[in-house]
């Protein structure tokens, strides 16, 4: 599978359009890798969607992607245009999945890698200038902390917060992979605090109600991420629970 890999990253840094290639393809190969490529504009999107339908070493394989797909292309719809966010994924060669990521104001590779959670896969390749940008701190023995570049993390604010939290699920990803992710659950930890000692400013009882809402599920988190550090364990009810309360953030 590792050449796969290999053979995706080598393509798309061929493509003439502007993104990066990022995530856990280039932190060393492991059993179920994907790779994520960043686009910085629509220009850019529509070209690497084409090379790739257009290409038999690439599949769509999930009804929901081609759903998606079908949408963007042929209706001129999709949820870019309402969340400033579409992912698209191909698989190449029926093994590797390939995201392909437009986002609102991700428009070179310092943007793309900074909004990262974690440092461990600030790491990316950008392909019309070729050239590698590091933003780990690339700390010993594959521990990993959260990303300082990300500004989301210096005092978010309550519903900045609430989507930080959205990936959370990644650290015990990345725990089974064999990193240390302690710190950042840690730090994920913070913010549910500050969730917890938020106040109502406002004189509206809607907003009351929903900020209720927000510290009873962030306290579930919270359980499992403090039960998580002691064991450093979480069965996949558990990870059910976990992605259904943060939704509800």
């Amino acid at each position: 599978m590792k050449e796969h890999v290999n053979a995706v990253i080598d393509w798309a840094k061929n493509q003439k359009v502007r993104g990066c290639i990022t995530g856990s393809a280039l932190l060393g190969y492991f059993e179920g890798q994907d790779v994520d490529i960043f686009v910085y504009d629509e220009k850019s999107l529509n070209k690497l969607l084409y090379a790739m339908e257009y290409n038999p070493m690439f599949q769509m394989l999930d009804p929901l992607e081609q759903w998606k797909y079908d949408r963007y292309m042929n209706k001129n719809n999709d949820t870019f245009y309402k969340f400033g966010l579409l992912t698209i994924k191909f698989t190449y060669n029926t093994c590797i999945d390939v995201n392909v990521i437009l986002k609102k104001g991700k428009t070179n590779i310092f943007s793309v890698l900074s909004s990262f959670d974690m440092d461990i896969i600030c790491k990316g390749h950008d392909i019309q200038t070729g050239e590698f940008l590091d933003l780990s701190e690339n700390l010993p023995n594959k521990a990993a902390t959260f990303n300082k570049w990300n500004t989301a993390f210096h005092g978010a604010e309550l519903w900045e917060a609430s989507r930080v939290l959205r990936q959370l699920g990644r650290c015990f990803k990345y725990y089974k992979r064999g990193y240390n992710t302690d710190a950042v659950v840690k730090k994920y930890i913070e913010i549910i605090d500050d969730i917890q000692t938020t106040e109502n400013i406002f004189s509206s009882e809607k907003f009351d109600e929903k900020l209720k809402t927000k510290k009873i599920v962030s306290e579930g988190v919270k359980k499992i991420c403090l039960e998580w550090l002691e064991s450093h364990s979480i069965t996949d009810a558990e990870i059910n629970t976990l992605n259904e309360l943060v939704k509800q953030l």
